[in-house]
């Protein structure tokens, strides 16, 4: 009975310790192009989804960093492979790190491409059909396919991938979006990567009040980040 009594103190003890030195803070990595940069509809870069997160986990006292260092306006998913692979450095609270050392401490990565993948090399000439976009996003699916493959080699925590949304708001590519949408989607889940919709939310210009700009205003960047806040908590 004492030697069980020992044990259960032992137990408990070593469970106490774990409590008190959890660490229950959050490491917030952000990657992606311009979304990710927060560019607003007149095109200079303003409070995006990441700001809004940012604070949000500063404000409740669980922030441990904050890194957007490789998010660029005209990234894609072949860049960031191709920096993951390289494990190029990034600046970490003023300190020297690589992106695969970020990959792995990181607790929460959000993620936005698309745009920039989809069009990069179309020629827009006379012959342009939809079934040129339809080409473009098997290649693109592959890519993203080998980015989802290669961030959970190194993260093992919560990914969060922003859906593609049409900036034009042509009714002619509703039925592409919604294809290239449920396509990405069901590959980022089949990595464990939670997928956020925004092509429904954009489908009209209330969060786009520059009808020459594809970016939204801050509105449409708060409702990004609210339903990131949504799935971390």
């Amino acid at each position: 009975m004492r030697k069980i009594l020992t044990i259960i103190i032992v137990l408990l003890a070593v469970f106490l310790i774990y409590l008190g030195f959890k660490d229950d803070k959050i490491y917030y990595l952000s990657l992606g192009d311009s979304l990710a940069n927060g560019l607003n509809p007149y095109g200079s870069k303003d409070y995006g989804y990441t700001d809004y997160v940012k604070d949000y986990l500063n404000n409740k006292g669980i922030l441990e960093v904050f890194v957007d260092d490789l998010v660029d306006n005209n990234k894609r998913a072949t860049d960031i492979i191709r920096e993951i692979n390289d494990n190029v450095e990034i600046n970490v609270n003023g300190k020297t790190k690589t992106i695969q050392n970020a990959l792995i401490k990181a607790d929460l990565i959000t993620i936005s491409l698309g745009m920039n993948d989809l069009l990069n090399n179309l020629n827009f000439n006379n012959d342009f059909s939809v079934n040129d976009l339809y080409d473009k996003l098997d290649q693109v699916s592959k890519d993203f396919e080998k980015l989802f493959d290669l961030m959970r080699t190194y993260c093992k925590e919560k990914i969060i991938f922003i859906g593609f949304y049409d900036p034009t708001f042509n009714p002619e590519l509703n039925e592409f979006f919604e294809y290239a949408n449920n396509k990405i989607k069901n590959i980022a889940l089949s990595y464990d990567i939670e997928y956020i919709d925004t092509y429904n939310d954009f489908k009209t210009n209330k969060y786009f009040p520059n009808i020459n700009s594809s970016y939204p205003n801050k509105e449409g960047y708060k409702l990004i980040a609210d339903k990131i806040i949504n799935l971390t908590e």
